[in-house]
C-alpha cells in the first residue's frame, strides 16, 4: 500500500513529497536527504493498520493540498532500500548518497548499498536508452522482417555483444539466436555477477544444451515433434514480450531481485518478516508468465528428455506418462510434473 507525506525542510524550507511503499514492518528508522540543501532527515515510520505515520527530526509536515506537479518525490519503502540517485565511485571508497532512499543499516551496510546502487543505475541508464530498440526488434521478428531484425540488432547492440558484428544470413533461426543473446545480456546486467554462475543451471537445463547443440539433425527432428503440441515461434514471441515488459518495469522490482542474490532471505526475511515487492505491480506480468509456462512446459520436458536420453519420449522421470502426447493431454494447469522435477519451481510456487 502507498502513502503520501508532504514535508518541508526546517533548514531551507524546501517542500517535497515522501511516497512510502508500506510493507509489513511495524516500525522502522528512515534516513533521507533534502532534495534542495542535502540536509539529512532522520525519521521514524510507524505502521498502525490500516495507516502509517512518518515523522522527521529536521522536516515538518506541510499542507498536502494543491501540490505543484513538479514537486520532488522521494520514494522510500519498508520493504527494501530502492536506489534513486548515483555519484561517481572513487577508487578506494564508495560513492554513497543519502538521498533519496531508506537504508536498513542494521542488516546491510552502506557500502553494499552504494555499490549495488551504482551498478543498478548504470544498467538502468542503458535500459532506458535501448529498451525501445529491443521492443521494436521483437515487433520486426513477429512480422517476419528478419533482415531488419539483424540490422537493428547490429545497430543498437553490437558494441555490447561483439558476436553481432559477424555476418548473419537472413533466417528465422539466426534471429532466434540474436534476440536470445540480447535478452541474456539484459538479464545478466540486471542483477549481480553471481547470477551468471547460475544462469546456465537454472535456464539452460544443467548443461543439456551443451550435450545436444552440435546434433543439428536431431534438433530439427525435436523441433518438429514439439511444434505438434505448441507453436514455438508464437510462444517465443509471447515470452519475448513478457521479458520486455519485465525489463521496462524493472525500476519497481529489479532491485528486489538483485538484492536477493546477496542474501535477501538471510538479511531481510528472517529478521524483519517483510515482503519482497508489491504483487499488485507484478500480477499481470506473473499471470502472463505462468500461463506461458503452462503452455510451454512441454518444451522443457521434451528437450530435457532428449538431452538426457536421446529420446523426447523417454519419460522415466514422470509418473503415468510415456510420450509427449500423453504429457500434452494431461489437464492439470501448470504442469505439476515439471514442478515436481524442478525444485526451484516447487519451492517457490508451493504446488505438489
Amino acid at each position: 500500500m502507498t502513502f503520501r507525506f508532504p514535508i518541508e525542510c526546517n533548514i531551507c524550507e524546501f517542500k517535497s513529497l515522501v511516497k512510502v511503499q508500506a510493507g509489513y514492518l511495524e516500525k522502522v528508522q528512515v534516513r533521507i536527504g533534502c532534495p534542495n540543501c542535502g540536509s539529512l532527515f532522520k525519521g521514524e515510520l510507524l505502521q498502525i493498520p490500516p495507516g502509517v505515520s512518518l515523522n522527521f527530526d529536521k522536516a515538518k509536515p506541510t499542507d498536502g493540498e494543491n501540490l505543484p506537479d513538479d514537486i520532488p518525490v522521494i520514494p522510500i519503502s519498508t520493504e527494501l532500500p530502492i536506489p534513486q540517485q548515483s555519484t561517481e565511485i572513487i577508487p578506494g571508497s564508495f560513492g554513497f548518497t543519502l538521498n533519496p532512499y531508506m537504508a536498513l543499516t542494521q542488516s546491510i551496510s552502506y557500502d553494499t548499498i552504494a555499490v549495488f546502487r551504482d551498478k543498478y543505475l548504470a544498467f538502468a541508464k542503458y535500459r532506458d536508452k535501448n529498451i525501445d530498440a529491443l521492443e521494436n526488434i521483437i515487433f520486426l521478428f513477429q512480422g517476419k522482417n528478419y533482415q531488419l531484425v539483424i540490422a537493428e540488432a547490429k545497430k543498437h547492440f553490437s558494441d555490447e555483444l561483439p558476436d553481432l558484428k559477424n555476418t548473419f544470413e537472413e533466417s528465422q533461426e539466426n534471429c532466434y539466436y540474436i534476440i536470445s543473446e540480447i535478452f541474456k545480456f539484459f538479464i545478466l546486467n540486471t542483477i549481480p555477477k553471481n547470477y551468471e554462475n547460475s544462469y546456465t543451471i537454472r535456464l539452460l537445463f544443467k548443461g543439456t544444451i551443451n550435450k545436444v547443440q552440435k546434433d543439428k539433425a536431431s534438433l530439427i527432428h525435436l523441433k518438429t515433434e514439439l511444434n505438434k503440441y505448441c507453436d514455438i515461434e508464437r510462444e517465443f514471441i509471447n515470452s519475448s514480450k513478457i521479458l520486455v515488459d519485465f525489463i521496462k518495469n524493472s525500476p519497481s522490482y529489479v532491485p528486489v531481485i538483485a538484492l536477493s542474490y546477496i542474501g535477501f532471505e538471510e538479511v531481510f526475511e528472517k529478521e524483519y518478516g517483510i515482503t519482497t515487492f508489491s504483487f499488485d505491480e507484478l500480477k499481470e506480468n506473473y499471470k502472463d508468465s505462468f500461463e506461458l509456462l503452462a503452455r510451454t512446459s512441454i518444451f522443457y520436458i521434451g528437450f530435457t528428455n532428449f538431452g538426457q536420453n536421446k529420446s523426447e519420449d523417454d519419460f522415466s522421470g514422470i509418473r503415468n506418462c510415456n510420450s509427449l502426447y500423453q504429457y500434452y493431454s494431461l489437464n492439470n494447469g501448470l504442469k505439476k510434473q515439471v514442478i515436481e522435477n524442478y525444485s526451484h519451481l516447487k519451492n517457490t510456487i508451493g504446488f505438489y
